[in-house]
């Protein structure tokens, strides 16, 4: 248990691990870890939509904010027009200035309300899509790195049965050579070490393969010969494992796609508080300050009033209140708020199938852990006896006992049985990583 809970706390707060040295790679799963939450591309492009929310966000709160505009205008009249200044007729040319600030505000607008509330959650979603994301890539991670200890061990267990069929051909030739057997014994050797050594090839290539397959999920790029592991392993403990109910308890407080969901939900009833809110009336209040200015361009020799003193004295003011009340749209409202109350219904029944999906993912993962503890017991048993076998069938084969044919069925056996260990070994490793993952983020 200690060892699977210092993995667990390598996963997030761990020193990085990656060191070069001589142009070589050093790697820890806590250290694949924390290369890939720093270079993956997903995870980057995610920031991105975080930042955006944000923004969104700080755009809907400036809605409650009121909207100031200044404007200045200048027109020039000909021919029979109003005179501002007397307001009335006359058949001169005129150059006027008009000037005003006007201010607005919503006292009373639901829709605004409702869209802020949107935002809102919406930054909150998009941080917890950024946490699952991370936990996605978290877990294969986890997978492609324990692939290719998987791969280093069994290609050793391969290395040490072509070691074998070295020794057993060393000891033959020199039987042969005191005529101690035929070669046809030999032979059969030979044959057995050809298909040892191309075994140890297709080894080294699964190996290469399943470390490419890390690096690029890395996104890091460097010759796989340089790529060293210094990961030792924990041993399976079977007294590791908890109570289901305190992994379901974690899953559904802590997991991202739980509260992602949450916030879906919570994203959609202010969407159907919005639309609601298009349909209800608002209240908007509004001050204007103008003035204006006009000069004569017809008699030239008109005495015209100083510029400053007409805008002081043309100035006007005004406040007021404007109550728009819907009344009919076509009947497009109602239908705008019925469709977003199904989207509202879709949400909170894909909150149910997450929760069921996680409850699912728990259990079968805590299944396939005792699964595994089993098979690993069953397995480390069998062992014992296919190493006793291939311990008399080697005395045997090097007393003449037996053949070529026999001591490569005992070699065969003892490969799978140290197989089929090492599978049991890896499915509890991967297993007991994907369980805390899923429980924690």
């Amino acid at each position: 248990m200690k060892n699977i809970v210092l993995l667990i706390i390598c996963m997030l707060c761990a020193e990085s691990s990656r060191s070069q040295t001589n142009g070589e790679l050093e790697l820890t799963l806590d250290g694949c870890f924390i290369l890939a939450i720093r270079n993956n591309l997903d995870l980057k492009q995610n920031i991105l939509e975080i930042e955006k929310q944000k923004l969104l966000n700080d755009k809907s709160k400036y809605h409650f904010l009121p909207s100031v505009n200044m404007g200045v205008t200048q027109d020039y009249e000909f021919g029979f027009n109003i005179e501002p200044s007397t307001n009335t007729r006359v058949n001169e040319d005129f150059l006027s200035n008009d000037l005003y600030l006007s201010a607005s505000m919503d006292l009373i607008n639901f829709s605004n309300f409702n869209n802020y509330r949107r935002s809102k959650s919406s930054v909150n979603k998009a941080l917890s899509d950024s946490r699952v994301i991370k936990s996605e890539l978290l877990l294969t991670i986890a997978q492609y790195y324990l692939d290719v200890m998987f791969n280093n061990e069994y290609l050793g267990l391969l290395k040490n049965q072509f070691e074998e069929s070295e020794k057993q051909i060393n000891r033959l030739n020199d039987a042969l050579s005191y005529g101690y057997i035929a070669k046809s014994e030999l032979y059969d050797a030979i044959a057995e070490h050809a298909i040892d050594k191309k075994n140890v090839e297709l080894g080294e290539n699964s190996k290469n393969t399943a470390l490419l397959n890390l690096l690029y999920l890395l996104n890091y790029e460097i010759d796989t010969e340089k790529v060293t592991f210094y990961d030792a392993l924990f041993e399976v403990d079977s007294t590791a494992l908890k109570d289901k109910s305190y992994y379901l308890e974690r899953v559904i407080k802590n997991n991202a796609k739980s509260k992602s969901a949450d916030y879906n939900v919570d994203i959609q009833k202010a969407s159907v508080g919005e639309v609601k809110g298009r349909g209800l009336p608002t209240l908007k209040l509004k001050y204007q300050m103008e003035s204006f200015y006009v000069k004569s361009l017809t008699d030239i020799d008109e005495d015209v009033t100083n510029f400053g003193n007409q805008i002081r004295d043309n100035k006007t003011n005004f406040i007021g209140a404007t109550l728009n009340i819907p009344i009919f749209n076509g009947a497009s409202g109602s239908y705008d708020v019925k469709i977003a109350k199904k989207e509202y219904e879709k949400a909170l029944i894909e909150k149910k199938i997450v929760i069921n999906n996680l409850t699912f993912e728990v259990e079968k993962a805590i299944q396939d852990i005792q699964n595994a503890i089993v098979e690993y017991r069953s397995s480390k048993e069998v062992l014992v006896s296919a190493l006793e076998s291939y311990r008399t069938s080697t005395l045997k084969y090097e007393q003449g006992k037996i053949n070529a044919f026999n001591f490569a069925i005992a070699k065969r056996n003892l490969l799978r049985s140290e197989l089929d260990l090492i599978n049991a070994k890896y499915k509890w490793y991967f297993n007991s990583v994907k369980l805390d993952i899923i429980t924690k983020y």
